[in-house]
């Protein structure tokens, strides 16, 4: 009798001792085998450590040397990053963060997450957001950043549309053998985007020709197809709409100038290739809705430009049906006849 109570109770606490290691087996992944074909230790404690580095100066200051967005809007805006892994185009682990507005060109932060000893597409995606405002890009949808996608109904004339991505290919393979392993990198995120700015250069002519106007309503239209969205993965536009546009009230000016900025747009590009989409601009006297002047032209971008198209669009007669291609690259005044 004794002997068998000892063993029952030998094996009740066998099986105590035994029990959390059972429990642990199934919560981690099982180690792969060494080069040695030995056991390695749990693949499951890389960290990745990707410091953050983007370059902030605007498009706009390339031209004027100014930090536009820091300096021009007093909105409470903050930069918001996202740095998310994927295995085989599958999300694993996405982490965001938010710094306040960088003063400087230069904003430097670092993010970290926990993969498996694995390979990888990390991917990087840094814009601005308004606090108490729906973000300019959601970045929430089932294909995250795969199909970000920009808000509803269409913003233009504001720097706070820039943003930034990276994607690259990270192999963690090589700390399968290791604990507790930091794998560090840098990444340096570029635009996705071109920018690009309307400019009046027949101010004189107009005012001359409109002496009674003070201001004038400007509207952009989108002719045709316009990507609102952007495949961060493969660096390709998405979400394309038809009949885009957007609206911009100016004064004229009266000290004399010749020329006079009106209005300006961020558009998604594709890596490779550029967004390429014709568009009307629609000049009425801002009181009193009659239209002033009408020009087309087809706008083409590629990403990480920022283009000045300068042309007659405030005297441009809605009957002259002006139509010319910039064919630009940069700042360049564009002098065609109307056809």
């Amino acid at each position: 009798m004794k002997k068998n109570r000892l063993k029952r109770e030998l094996l009740r606490w066998g099986m105590l001792l035994a029990f959390p290691a059972l429990m642990s087996s199934c919560l981690m992944e099982y180690p792969e085998m060494t080069a040695d074909g030995e056991l390695g230790v749990d693949p499951t404690s890389v960290t990745v450590k990707a410091k953050i580095l983007i370059d902030l100066k605007s498009l706009a200051a390339q031209k004027t040397g100014r930090l536009a967005r820091a300096e021009d809007e007093e909105a409470a805006y903050s930069h918001r990053i996202v740095v998310a892994a994927y295995e085989d185009r599958q999300l694993v682990q996405q982490e965001v963060i938010y710094e306040d507005l960088s003063a400087s060109s230069r904003l430097q932060t670092e993010v970290r997450l926990r993969l498996h000893a694995r390979r990888y597409q990390l991917v990087v995606w840094a814009d601005y957001v308004q606090e108490g405002e729906e973000p300019f890009y959601d970045i929430d949808g089932p294909e995250g950043l795969a199909s970000i996608i920009g808000r509803e109904g269409y913003t233009g004339n504001t720097e706070y549309k820039d943003a930034f991505y990276s994607s690259k290919e990270i192999d963690l393979t090589g700390y399968k053998d290791e604990w507790n392993a930091e794998f560090p990198l840098e990444v340096t995120p570029e635009r996705p985007l071109a920018r690009y700015e309307l400019t009046a250069t027949d101010v004189t002519s107009f005012l001359r020709e409109y002496p009674e106007v003070t201001k004038v309503r400007l509207t952009l239209k989108y002719d045709d197809y316009l990507p609102k969205g952007f495949n961060a993965l493969d660096g390709i536009t998405k979400h394309a709409f038809k009949y885009l546009q957007y609206s911009r009230t100016v004064s004229l000016p009266k000290d004399g100038a010749t020329s006079l900025p009106l209005m300006f747009d961020y558009v998604f590009a594709d890596s490779e290739g550029n967004t390429s989409v014709p568009v009307t601009l629609l000049v009425e006297d801002a009181d009193k809705g009659t239209l002033l002047a009408s020009s087309s032209f087809r706008l083409s971008c590629t990403q990480g430009e920022n283009k000045d198209i300068q042309f007659d669009f405030l005297t441009t007669s809605p009957e002259d049906g002006v139509g010319f291609n910039p064919g630009f690259d940069g700042d360049q005044e564009v002098e065609l006849p109307v056809e």
